[in-house]
């Protein structure tokens, strides 16, 4: 059985990531300077959420014993759970350059590996599921999960009269459906 090619490459999947971590520093950084509690009222528990997905599978590359090529583990259900990530932007921001660091030069042969996914399921938790995907499969998973919870924070913003920037939030599917129509204005 043949397989098609990939249609993006490591390197792009990584600056796509890089570029995703870039924009979550970006709304914890006017955070830094200020005293208020605005971070840990309106973004907190989403980053705490948000980069504690990103630990999980880092956290996988980082621990596995490549060697023996085994499929990495990511249990997103286990994670840290680190109030500090929600209150205190400094802490989150460390966090986000160490995912930095660790996720945004991975090598072909990394990104093709396997990663045994664990997670609860049920509307009471009651089920335990395992699955089989690949480091690029969770990476693309972290990005459009972050993108996501980044929607979600920006319409809080955008009820407090303010905003995280321009495109924050905004799915990449989305934003080359608006640049489409824009394009088809324009030629009409």
């Amino acid at each position: 059985m043949t397989h098609a090619p990939p249609l993006g490459t490591a390197a792009q999947l990584s600056k796509y990531t890089h570029a995703v971590l870039t924009q979550m520093a970006s709304v914890v950084q006017p955070h830094l300077e200020k005293a208020d509690q605005a971070y840990a009222l309106h973004l907190g528990a989403h980053m705490r959420h948000i980069i504690e997905h990103y630990d999980t599978l880092a956290n996988a590359l980082a621990v596995s014993d490549v060697a023996a090529l085994r499929p990495y583990v990511a249990d997103y259900d286990a994670r840290e759970r680190n109030l500090a990530l929600e209150t205190m932007p400094e802490v989150a921001m460390e966090r986000i350059h160490k995912l930095m660091r660790m996720l945004t030069d991975l090598s072909t042969t990394t990104m093709e590996r396997s990663v045994e996914v664990h997670t609860r399921g049920g509307l009471l938790g009651e089920l335990d599921f395992k699955t089989v995907s690949s480091v690029a499969r969770e990476l693309m998973f972290l990005n459009s999960h972050a993108t996501h919870h980044f929607a979600v924070m920006q319409a809080y913003a955008h009820q407090r009269g303010e905003t995280l920037g321009a495109g924050v939030g905004k799915a990449p599917a989305t934003v080359a459906h608006e640049r489409k129509q824009l394009c088809e204005t324009a030629q009409a």
